[in-house]
């Protein structure tokens, strides 16, 4: 006979050394094939407390306050959140850093079934995170993720980001505190973002991407530096490799790869449309040009541009690696641009390390052409280089349209040597 477990018995259940001694077997809401949420008996393989949903891997936090204000003096000292350290950044922005979340449950043969809504939305968010966590295990071939340990996930967090307004419907990596946080659903009626394995993916990639490229800062000299391109390409760089990780992750769930996977949480069309990795159009115009080159920081960031810069990134990655058959070599030489200190073949970190305190430099040294070669530098198949060279040259309308490549005269991107010149997928833009 089914029973209401109580949270004693749980905490028992679970396992009490840094791994559990097996899993825990619960039921989860994950989605379908079609794209809808159902239910699905799933196993929790870090987890070593079910009621607390703590694990090695993942631990979450509820009842938080995270508070970004310009005006809040505690906020303003130092010289400003840029200008402190972790410590002292998390103190002064988290208002309340809440508690333990208490899941409850009903066990059913051996199988734990959430007993509320709170239960089933935290038991499935855990999972997408834990397998996040194994798809990154794997790309990072052999080299322990320890930076990824344990992922803070503040759950129902009440979030006020430079704005008297709480955030909603939304799931996110915020760099300054270090922690992920799910915000409340209000208007959200499709698959809750927690609940979309492709959006946590996504989130857990921006994590990887700010430990990796970033210095694990939680305001990043760069961006309190560049303007305009520079600026811009960093921001949307950072949201087109994490589409597409998020995208990545999803090919090891029974929903197979879903390159849409934003379309089974937001209805918005054109959104859905722009950010799907697998749009065989995605290509710069003349408009957007414009914009990336000149638009400043704020008007970047509450722009659909950033984005659609960065669709173009995930395309690019997208067709290279399945054109060529050869997705994991692409992911797995992702994660050794990203930072890369040999001398040869340096990582994105090292170009931006190398100009980040210098306006000027960060315009002339991180630049499309620049980034994109590194990341062809750590591609080692001739298929797949060939492929990344074609599909970024041709999407981003680089200024190399054939290889050797020369940009004024001088010699760049040496690692695509070779390769033939653009392809048609997008018509030629002047180049200005």
């Amino acid at each position: 006979m089914s029973r209401l477990i109580a949270l004693g018995l749980l905490a028992l259940m679970a396992a009490c050394g840094p791994n559990p001694k097996a899993p825990v077997k619960v039921m989860a809401m994950l989605p379908s094939v079609t794209g809808a949420l159902t239910t699905k008996e799933i196993e929790l393989t870090s987890v070593t407390n079910v009621t607390t949903l703590k694990g090695p891997w993942v631990e979450f936090v509820g009842s938080t306050r995270v508070v970004v204000d310009p005006n809040d003096p505690t906020q303003q000292l130092n010289g400003g959140l840029q200008n402190m350290s972790d410590d002292q950044r998390y103190e002064v922005i988290m208002k309340d850093k809440g508690g333990d979340v208490r899941g409850h449950y009903v066990e059913r043969s051996g199988v734990l079934w959430p007993a509320d809504f709170h239960t089933w939305n935290m038991v499935s968010t855990y999972y997408n995170f834990e397998r996040a966590y194994l798809y990154f295990v794997d790309v990072y071939a052999g080299v322990d993720p320890k930076e990824l340990r344990p992922m803070r996930v503040q759950y129902w967090a009440d979030v006020k980001l430079n704005s008297a307004t709480s955030l909603l419907d939304n799931a996110l990596y915020l760099s300054f505190v270090k922690s992920f946080v799910v915000t409340p659903f209000q208007t959200q009626q499709l698959v809750p973002f927690s609940m979309n394995i492709g959006v946590v993916g996504h989130e857990v990639a921006h994590r990887v991407f700010n430990f990796k490229a970033l210095r694990d800062a939680g305001v990043p000299t760069a961006l309190g530096v560049w303007s305009l391109q520079a600026f811009n390409w960093l921001k949307s760089l950072d949201e087109g490799l994490a589409d597409y990780h998020g995208f990545s992750v999803t090919c090891g769930e029974d929903a197979q790869c879903r390159p849409g996977f934003l379309g089974d949480s937001i209805s918005d069309e054109r959104t859905v449309a722009f950010r799907n990795v697998a749009k065989a159009d995605a290509c710069m115009d003349n408009d957007l040009r414009t914009a990336f080159q000149n638009a400043d920081q704020t008007a970047w960031v509450s722009s659909p541009n950033m984005y659609k810069v960065g669709s173009l990134v995930a395309a690019s990655l997208y067709f290279a690696g399945e054109k060529s058959g050869k997705r994991q070599d692409l992911q797995r030489a992702l994660i050794k641009a990203y930072d890369d200190d040999s001398a040869m073949t340096p990582g994105i970190r090292q170009l931006i390390e190398n100009s980040e305190t210098d306006a000027k430099l960060g315009a002339t040294k991180f630049t499309p052409e620049n980034v994109v070669d590194i990341i062809a530098a750590h591609v080692t198949d001739p298929e797949l280089k060939k492929r990344v060279c074609n599909e970024f040259s041709t999407r981003l309308q680089l200024r190399c349209g054939q290889w050797p490549c020369m940009i004024d005269g001088v010699a760049s991107m040496p690692h695509c040597p070779g390769t033939s010149a653009r392809e048609n997928t997008c018509p030629k833009l002047d180049q200005p």
